[in-house]
This record gives structure tokens, sequence and C-alpha cells, in this order.
């Protein structure tokens, strides 16, 4: 019996022993909420203000962070009546007057200011979605399927008429897409191993970006002065969009991407990953700021969570989700001075 409850104990006490070294090792979070637990997905506003929950029962509640354990939900709104469905994309506008939702075959633009659903539009097997800063235009990843083959594309698509501004193209499943809140480009990431940075202004192709893996995020900062495109087995590369040239690869570590962000000044881009680690980077040096593990609702949860989404609240501050929806705020600190 001894020899028994020994083998049970040992591999418990390891976790926990990690778990707690792990956490030696990470700035701790000024503020935790744990505030929902098996959501489908989770997108901050780029202001962090708010926070869009989308349930595994179809349907998406919109929060105001500021309250987000004690007050009710600012909004709710469902595409379909139905169980299977659910929204696997969302983005807020700039100044979150708008927010957009998106499930396999459809999307809608919500208005915060009106509290009403605008417009809903049907496209074929969506991938990911992002917002323009002025809420009029989303850029969707699709797949044309009305033709012999499918098309891997991308539409720069118009919420209020439901027109194409423009269509690109890749060779496979376009699995992540970004847009510069200037409107002046997106860039799309393929499991055709490339990126493509997109200019806005004329629809023309500006730079293509070859990887050796499948591509699994991209971001572009605020401006478009900057872009990130990552793959599992080449870890993170930032690049120069004015002349097309890589700048850094800032981490050799195999691991995926799950959500990134710039900073308003493009001092900083955060990572979330799919590990439970959230880490900052200079995109002035490449060097890593600044490392935080994020929050377990359990102990004894052997499966890691993502870092869905994450935002910058002002230079000092930073707001991450994890899919076990656990709200937590990080303190910048300025190792430079």
């Amino acid at each position: 019996m001894k020899a028994i409850t020994t083998l049970f104990f040992r591999p418990l006490f390891i976790l926990v022993l990690l778990l707690l070294l792990s956490s030696c090792f990470s700035d701790p979070a000024i503020k935790t909420i744990k505030h929902t637990e098996n959501a489908l997905s989770i997108t901050l506003s780029h202001d962090a203000n708010y926070v869009l929950i989308a349930h595994s029962q179809g349907y998406v509640e919109l929060l105001s962070t500021k309250a987000i354990e004690n007050s009710s939900p600012i909004a709710q709104w469902q595409h379909k009546a139905s169980p299977d469905a659910g929204v696997i994309a969302a983005d807020f506008s700039k100044n979150s007057d708008f927010v957009v939702t998106a499930e396999q075959n459809t999307l809608a633009l919500f208005s915060i200011k009106e509290n009403k659903l605008l417009y809903f539009w049907s496209l074929n097997d969506i991938q990911d979605i992002k917002l323009s800063g002025d809420g009029e235009y989303a850029l969707v990843s699709s797949r044309d399927k009305s033709g012999q083959y499918p098309l891997y594309r991308i539409v720069y698509f118009h919420l209020r008429t439901g027109g194409i501004k423009y269509g690109f193209y890749h060779d496979d499943i376009i699995s992540s897409v970004a847009l510069s809140e200037n409107g002046q480009y997106a860039l799309s990431g393929s499991d055709d191993t490339k990126a493509r940075l997109w200019d806005l202004k004329t629809g023309e192709l500006k730079y293509t970006w070859p990887h050796t893996g499948k591509i699994a995020k991209v971001a572009l900062s605020a401006d478009g002065r900057y872009a990130m495109t990552n793959t599992a087995s080449e870890g993170i590369y930032l690049w120069d969009t004015k002349t097309g040239k890589r700048l850094y690869r800032l981490n050799k570590i195999r691991a995926t991407v799950a959500s990134a962000v710039f900073s308003a000044d493009n001092r900083y881009l955060a990572t979330g990953y799919s590990r439970e680690e959230i880490v900052l980077w200079d995109t002035k040096t490449g060097q890593r700021q600044q490392t935080w593990r994020p929050a377990r609702r359990y102990l004894w949860q052997s499966s890691l969570a993502n870092v869905t989404t994450l935002a910058f609240k002002n230079k000092n501050t930073l707001m991450s989700e994890t899919s076990r929806g656990i709200m937590q705020v990080w303190k910048i600190s300025d190792k430079s001075k």
C-alpha cells in the first residue's frame, strides 16, 4: 500500500514543484480574474476596455473588462440558432465602436455604440478575420469552393454593401491575417509556407516572405511599419515593411504563437503561446524584455491553455486572456533605464 501511495504522489509532487519553479522566473500579474471556462474563443479590444467571449453553445457575450466579475454582459448575440454553431474569430475596430464576429460560413458586424447587429453576411469556410480601424472593412480568410478546385483567398470586404474591394490568393489554407490600423497594409500567412504583404491603397502584392514551414500566426503594427510571422519550426521573425528585409529572428524555439500584438509606439511586441507563456520583445533590439506565466485554474490540470488574446492597456501594462477564461494584467518594466 505504501509503494502504491508513493507512486501516486511522486508525479503529483513533481508537477507542483515544476509549476512553483516556473512561477519563480516570471514577474507576477498585478491583477487576475477567473471569469469563465471552456470558451470557444476570447478576444480583447485593442484598447483593452472590452472582451468578447464566444461560448460553445453558439452565442457571444460582450463585457467590459473593468467590471467583468460583477456586471452583466453589455450585449449577447448569435449567428445561428444551432448548438453546433460557434464564433471562431472576432476583432474590434480601433476605438471599439464596432466588433466583427465570424463563424465558419458567416460574419456579423455589431455596433457597440448603438448596441445592435448591423450587418450579416455569408462567406465560405472562414479561417480568420480582422476589422479595419474605422470598422468599414473586414479582411477575411476564406475558401472559394464554387469552381472545380478550391481557391484559397483573402477578401477585403466592405461590410456595409457586401462588396469585395480586393481578393488576394495563396496556394493553400490561409491560417492567419492581419491589418494595420492606418489602412495601409494587409498581411497573410498560409500553409503554403509563405507570408505576403499587400498594399491596400493599390491592391498589389508588396512582398512575399518564404518560410520552411506552415505559417501559424501573423501580426502588423498599427502604423504598418513592422510585421511579425511565426511558424512552429522557425520561431518568430520580425520584418521591416518599408524595405522588406528581415530585422530579427526573435527566438529559435519551436513553438506556435497563439496571439501577438504590437504596442502603439512600436517599442514592444507581445506574443502569447499555446504553452501558457507570454513574452515581451523589444522591437529595436530583438531582445526578450520580460516573460510571464499565466495562471492555471487548477494546479492538477495537465493540458496547457492557449494565450488566446493580448492587448496593451497603455505603455506600462499588458492584458491577457487564456482559453480557460483567466484574465490577467501585467506590469511592463522598462529595463533599458
